[in-house]
């Protein structure tokens, strides 16, 4: 499916840094070049008549044609704000440089929304409203999605997922009625675990409910994320109904502009889209990803899976909402130490498999 990818071009927001800082660092811009930079560093844009994701969550090394610092708003207590160069270096200014740098961010974040035909434009008074609905896999993502799209200060998150989730199972429709009771601008849905077996006896018929339940949330929301269902360890015997439904979610994101399947073959995956319990992310070094359980390898979340989650949706979010990605390090704060994470105890803490 085609879809319109932003491009953000702030020379003139450059211009203005250099102009007013004290500093003599020079920022710098290229058209083109090689980095070990993601979107936790800058928006990536790429080619129009592409379809796949901003960047590469994967792999460090990125091919990028446009690199763009992001900036955060400064609060208003704040007496003054920290801006990045290229190199990560920092330009002091005060108040009402930083407030006269952000509106023209924002300015040149609507004009580059108008152009593109974006659904909206959120701001700190009107944010947008972002839903997570799902199984317990869901249930370890939320806090990374939330907490990498609330620090934009321009959205809020409500999480809405627990373990046992599915839309086979009894319930369902009375809970999707609940999780859109705020009418979320966006919904993300993870689910899949629990669909297994009623994919495999009736694809015709799952594929009739998945459906029917997004035409459901569209009735509310105007963009439905699906993630995929992860890879799941070998042991456990489900990545043949896995790649099964899937297809399916695939197939019908392909039907509707309005709904967005995300491969978390390509997020979680190794090079082969397997199973992988640890990973090396945009920090260069390896992190566990996905928890162990009874000394085996388990199909749950570590932070740093949430973290790759979380990203992945971030990025097809600010496609059709544009919102600048934020520069604080919203990884390892707090949430990364919720009980959900120590559950089974010790289970991110990278424990050997036999």
């Amino acid at each position: 499916m085609h879809r319109k990818v932003y491009s953000f071009y702030f020379f003139a927001f450059f211009c203005l840094i250099a102009a007013c800082s004290s500093s003599n660092s020079i920022l710098e811009i290229s058209s083109t070049r090689q980095s070990s930079t993601t979107v936790l560093d800058s928006l990536i844009v790429e080619n129009n008549t592409t379809s796949s994701s901003l960047t590469s969550i994967q792999t460090a090394t990125t091919s990028v044609t446009t690199s763009i610092p992001t900036v955060k708003e400064s609060k208003k207590d704040e007496k003054s704000s920290t801006l990045k160069n290229m190199d990560g270096e920092a330009l002091e200014e005060s108040t009402e440089t930083t407030l006269i740098i952000d509106d023209l961010l924002l300015e040149e974040i609507s004009q580059v929304a108008q152009e593109n035909n974006a659904i909206r434009v959120p701001t700190r008074e009107n944010p947008l409203r972002v839903t997570t609905i799902g199984d317990s896999v869901a249930y370890d993502a939320d806090p990374g999605i939330k907490a990498l799209i609330e620090a934009t200060e321009m959205a809020e998150v409500e999480n809405r997922s627990f373990g046992g989730v599915g839309l086979t199972q009894n319930g369902f429709e009375v809970y999707l009625e609940e999780s859109l009771a705020n009418k979320p601008e966006v919904v993300t849905v993870m689910v899949g675990g629990w669909d297994l077996a009623f994919a495999e006896n009736d694809q015709e018929k799952y594929s009739e409910i998945v459906e029917s339940s997004f035409e459901k949330i569209l009735e509310v929301a105007s963009l439905v994320i699906v993630i995929g269902m992860p890879p799941t360890p070998d042991t456990e015997g489900l990545e043949e109904n896995r790649y099964l439904i899937n297809r399916i979610y695939k197939n019908i994101s392909n039907l509707k502009e309005e709904i967005i399947f995300i491969d978390t073959n390509r997020v979680l995956g190794d090079e082969n889209g397997k199973f992988t319990r640890n990973f090396k992310t945009f920090d260069g070094e390896v992190h566990q990803i996905r928890k162990v359980r009874d000394g085996k390898d388990d199909g749950h979340l570590c932070p740093f899976g949430a973290v790759l989650i979380g990203e992945s949706v971030f990025a097809e979010i600010s496609r059709r909402f544009p919102i600048p990605h934020t520069t604080d390090a919203w990884w390892s704060d707090n949430w990364v130490n919720d009980q959900r994470y120590d559950d089974p105890p010790g289970g991110c803490e990278q424990t050997s498999v036999n």
